[in-house]
């Protein structure tokens, strides 16, 4: 075809210049690119030249056939649609190719007519160039108005995703901080506030007239009071460490629903309204007592706290294969706009006076965590004025559960025969112990340190070890019961933190030590000195 007419040198010199500017264009542009200037000026320039250097052949159209015209023609103008695309229409740019192809390629067409057959086909066909160019630079302009805007759109979201990274970054750290101080404020409070619950349970073991018992009862009430709200924090750190594991069993719920209204009656009587339970049918379900006994606590305790007239009501009823549980109350309600936020930590509604009695704003958001970890489904229905319904939906089992344990009391056992040491660094605390195990019977060693406990190992017979899991300088009560064992392999063990720190919860529920938290109630540490005494029996 071309080299039919056309020297074959030529052709070849043409292609050659073609590819060597071709070559320097995109050298350039990389390195300008990696430079960080702006290149758009020497882009165009060289767009220009190239342009130009592939029109070369147009000059030979007068000693082309028509097919040969046709052929050219062809490549220039899909040489020049292919850079609508690659230069995403940039007028300053994607202009001066097109045009230094399809000028000239226009020109030609209409110079030569006289050649063709017909001289009106060679004026035409130099006229649609001619409009087709004008097209082009239209659809560069769209092209270009699209990727602009998707760039725009782009640099908008980077921007934002950075004041996200900060925002998130800056929300992080405040939760930290927060956990950080919760979990030292706690341990600091929960210190002081497990030595007087020792004191006043060892008082209360001593025979005291009535107006003394009075007393006790009274502190043992502030005590108890003061240890509910921080064992709300405590839970609420444990649910997010992920150290809470249900022990699920197949349980009777209704059971369970009408157990735990029945604990809270008088309660509510005291506060003259009501709380019922509705448990027409019996129903099994998988789950964990202890943390559905807690789950149901925090709801009715909520009820009750924001009901002043009427009472409250937990039904149970069937729906298909689930179980179907309401806690009804007849309270203040809740407006839409608050239904979220009360399931968030601290959040109260109507206590900007922060009375204690209400609590600390924890019960709820302990409720969802509970919900989340037994795969129980919670919804709110509120309106102010017109109480409140909360639901929880769980399926429903077959099997019959299985007979529960006999749990001992305190009647039901001697301690004299217990030989305890008790590890503390703090005095208060260590004659706290002794005060309260020396009530129950037991014989009692008292360490401060690692090595006092190590000598009080060597010189004495030990059954059992309680440890604050904190010491002085860097060792814990995990080494002390480390070095109390290797005297003694087989004394049991029990380790007592103030801790609430998640990553804290974490290491303590890695070890096979048992674990309670300040402060320890008399049940909870009667329990581990029965399991003692039937560890060396």
């Amino acid at each position: 075809m071309l080299t039919y007419h056309v020297d074959a040198g030529w052709a070849t010199s043409w292609l050659a210049l073609v590819a060597v500017i071709s070559g320097v264009r995109f050298g350039l542009t990389g390195s300008l690119l990696d430079s960080g200037t702006s290149p758009v000026r020497v882009i165009s320039a060289l767009l220009l030249i190239n342009g130009l250097c592939l029109m070369l052949p147009v000059l030979a159209f007068g000693w082309l056939t028509d097919v040969d015209r046709a052929f050219i023609s062809v490549v220039l103008m899909a040489l020049a649609t292919a850079s609508a695309a690659t230069t995403s229409g940039y007028r300053g740019v994607f202009l001066w190719f097109a045009a230094a192809m399809l000028l000239p390629l226009s020109v030609a067409w209409i110079l030569t007519a006289e050649l063709a057959e017909s001289p009106w086909v060679g004026r035409g066909m130099g006229g649609l160039i001619a409009v087709y160019l004008v097209f082009l630079a239209g659809l560069g302009r769209d092209a270009f108005r699209v990727f602009d805007e998707s760039c725009r759109i782009r640099f908008a979201e980077r921007e934002l995703n950075g004041r996200l990274a900060v925002a998130l970054e800056a929300a992080q750290q405040a939760s930290q901080a927060k956990t950080r101080f919760l979990a030292a404020a706690s341990h600091d409070l929960r210190q002081p506030l497990h030595t007087i619950g020792v004191l006043v349970a060892a008082i209360g073991l001593r025979k005291l007239d009535d107006r003394s018992r009075e007393i006790v009862q009274m502190l043992g009430s502030v005590s108890h009071s003061l240890s509910g709200q921080l064992d709300g924090l405590l839970d609420v750190s444990k649910l997010d460490a992920g150290i809470v594991k249900p022990e699920l069993q197949i349980e009777s719920i209704d059971q369970i629903v009408q157990s735990h209204v029945a604990s809270i009656e008088a309660t509510a009587g005291q506060q003259g309204i009501f709380i019922k339970a509705h448990c027409p049918e019996s129903c099994q379900v998988l789950t964990d007592a202890n943390l559905m006994q807690r789950l149901l606590g925090n709801l009715t305790s909520n009820a009750l706290k924001f009901t002043s007239d009427g009472g409250v009501n937990v039904t149970l009823k069937k729906d298909g294969r689930h179980a179907i549980i309401e806690v009804i109350d007849t309270g203040i309600g809740i407006a839409p706009e608050y239904q979220q936020l009360v399931f968030q930590e601290f959040y109260q509604i109507g206590n900007a006076e922060r009375d204690r009695s209400k609590g600390l704003g924890l019960g709820l958001s302990i409720v969802q965590r509970l919900c989340a970890l037994l795969n129980i489904e919670l919804t709110l229905d509120s309106a102010p004025g017109k109480g409140s319904r909360f639901t929880l939906r769980m399926l429903l089992v077959d099997d019959l559960p299985a007979p529960v344990a006999r749990i001992e009391t305190l009647d039901d056992v001697n301690m004299g025969s217990l030989h305890v040491l008790v590890i503390d660094d703090e005095a208060d605390v260590r004659e706290g112990m002794r005060l309260l195990l020396e009530e129950l019977g037991c014989c009692v060693l008292l360490a401060d340190s690692v090595a006092a406990a190590s000598k009080r190992a060597r010189d004495c017979s030990i059954d059992m070890v309680i440890s604050d899991f904190r010491l002085k300088g860097k060792t814990s009560g995990v080494d002390a019961i480390r070095q109390v064992q290797l005297i003694h392999p087989n004394v049991y063990t029990l380790l007592i933190t103030g801790d609430t720190a998640p990553d804290r919860l974490q290491q303590a529920d890695a070890l096979d030590i048992a674990l309670l938290h300040k402060p320890v109630s008399l049940d909870e540490l009667f329990k581990h000195l029965h399991k003692a005494q039937n560890h060396h029996e």
